[in-house]
């Protein structure tokens, strides 16, 4: 049952000093329009040290995606964190905080990845980087790649996966396709293993978009990149108040790692 309800798997970003968000999204084909979703966070794996815990309400409106924000955390530091809903727990994560704004930190270690598409290959790149000890995954865009199913096979032969459906245009396109993607393990042992940063560039709506014209000039665009933003936050570890309006969703943002470095994610 746990695999059926958190089949999506489990993520943590945007690390600051004293908070961190928390990230699920329920799966099931009977889930409620309601369900209430349990959090912990605590100071080593055993969960024998617990430092935060609370509950989160996932509801359909969200896709039953869960953003948790713990506070009030020590900075510097590691945690691990965990879900339960509906009788079900979800696998370990292991998370951290930044450092404090004025600590003088000597190391980061980071990975940077972007366009993962999904019918060009396999993950062996999240596979390997789930191996090493990172502090944070810094993802620049193309999480998901919007086509729809192309044929299984080319030129250097048959293509490893395959997409499921058409061109997404609606919001449950693009959840369907989002979840195929996640269900990937070695993406999502990455997304377990540290924090990601993250922000877009075209796929997650549509290629070479531009104010609202999609690279078809269909008429319907503005009404998918409402449906694109949406999909976007329920499925990334974004705060509650990045929540998107519209089409509208800030994406751009600085996160500061002691006095060591400064990042900035651009939209």
């Amino acid at each position: 049952d746990s695999v059926e309800r958190f089949a999506l798997g489990i993520a943590s970003g945007c690390p600051r000093p004293n908070t961190l968000v928390l990230w699920t999204r329920l799966s099931g084909s009977d889930l409620p329009a309601q369900v209430k979703v349990d959090w912990e966070l605590a100071e080593d794996e055993g969960f024998t040290k617990p430092v935060a815990k609370g509950q989160e309400l996932a509801v359909a409106a969200d896709g039953h995606s869960v953003h948790a924000e713990p506070a009030g955390l020590r900075p510097d530091r590691w945690y691990w964190y965990r879900f339960t809903a509906l009788g079900a727990r979800s696998m370990a994560g292991r998370t951290r905080t930044a450092p404090a704004a004025d600590a003088k930190v000597s190391e980061l270690r980071f990975a940077i990845a972007s366009c993962q598409r999904w019918d060009h290959g396999r993950y062996a790149a999240w596979a390997d980087m789930a191996r090493q000890d990172l502090d944070l995954v810094l993802f620049l865009g193309d999480y998901i790649y919007e086509n729809a199913a192309v044929s299984n096979a080319s030129a250097s032969g048959p293509s490893p996966r395959v997409h499921q459906g058409g061109l997404c245009r609606s919001l449950d396109d693009y959840r369907q396709r989002y979840a195929q993607y996640k269900s990937d393990p070695a993406l999502q042992a990455m997304h377990a293993r540290a924090p990601w940063i993250v922000t877009w560039d075209d796929h997650e709506v549509d290629n070479d978009w531009a104010g609202y014209s999609s690279q078809g000039l269909e008429a319907d665009f503005p009404q998918r990149r409402v449906a694109a933003a949406q999909a976007y936050w329920e499925h990334m570890p974004f705060p509650k108040a990045l929540r998107p309006r519209g089409h509208e969703i800030r994406i751009h943002e600085r996160y500061d790692w002691g006095q060591l470095a400064r990042i900035i994610s651009l939209d």
